[in-house]
């Protein structure tokens, strides 16, 4: 058997899963012409979220950060057939390529709601429609807290969160990074951290991807 033609752990781990299909790459090149490719969920990072979500089992999904909407076709794929997913995205650059994106799938009885505008506001609005079975937070970092807050009183006993980029580049253990966060950013992820941590609230593990990937269940 010959060997695969890769360089790095990630490309490693992707090589061994099935090619990304037409609308995952149109996604990637939408982002690399907002010049945010870097900022895109791994192939790798993105099946372990696939992953997680369909042993899960939920069908009421939310994701903050739409971005170009790689993320949210493969929590889709995740979803039982009749799911739901709700995803927020508040720049309509971002928004529209993922509009564009979305056009082009086969949901079948699936659906796929794109949200526009500041999640905190948005999120207060879906609020009626809830309670929700999981959240996916990949959006600003000052706000992971209040996201989490929302969760707690909106997600399902059981309910599953994850949440990207907590490691904030190595900033929450005092690394010097080359993206420049700010003091309050720093803060409230390491707030943030601890909280999903509590094993009185949650039952709760990091991944340790490149960023660092927070999967919790809500008690």
């Amino acid at each position: 058997m010959r060997s695969p033609d890769v360089s790095t752990q990630d490309n490693y781990i992707s090589s061994l899963f099935a090619k990304e299909n037409s609308t995952q790459q149109l996604s990637r090149q939408f982002a690399e012409e907002l010049g945010l490719a870097r900022i895109s969920v791994s192939p790798a990072e993105a099946q372990v979220m696939k992953t997680l979500i369909k042993a899960h089992g939920g069908r009421l999904f939310i994701e903050i950060g739409t971005l170009t909407g790689l993320s949210a076709q493969y929590i889709v794929e995740a979803l039982p057939a009749d799911g739901e997913l709700w995803t927020l995205e508040k720049d309509p650059r971002h928004a529209s390529k993922a509009r564009e994106v979305f056009a082009q799938m086969k949901l079948g009885s699936k659906k796929i709601h794109l949200v526009e505008g500041d999640a905190r506001e948005q999120l207060l609005q879906l609020a009626e429609l809830g309670p929700f079975d999981g959240l996916f937070i990949d959006g600003n970092k000052a706000a992971y807290y209040d996201y989490l807050l929302w969760a707690e009183k909106n997600l399902r006993r059981g309910g599953l969160i994850l949440a990207d980029n907590i490691f904030l580049s190595g900033a929450v253990w005092g690394a010097e990074t080359a993206q420049r966060f700010s003091p309050k950013q720093i803060d409230i992820m390491r707030q943030f951290n601890t909280r999903l941590a509590d094993a009185s609230l949650y039952d709760s593990a990091i991944l340790t991807t490149a960023e660092g990937l927070f999967m919790a269940v809500k008690k």
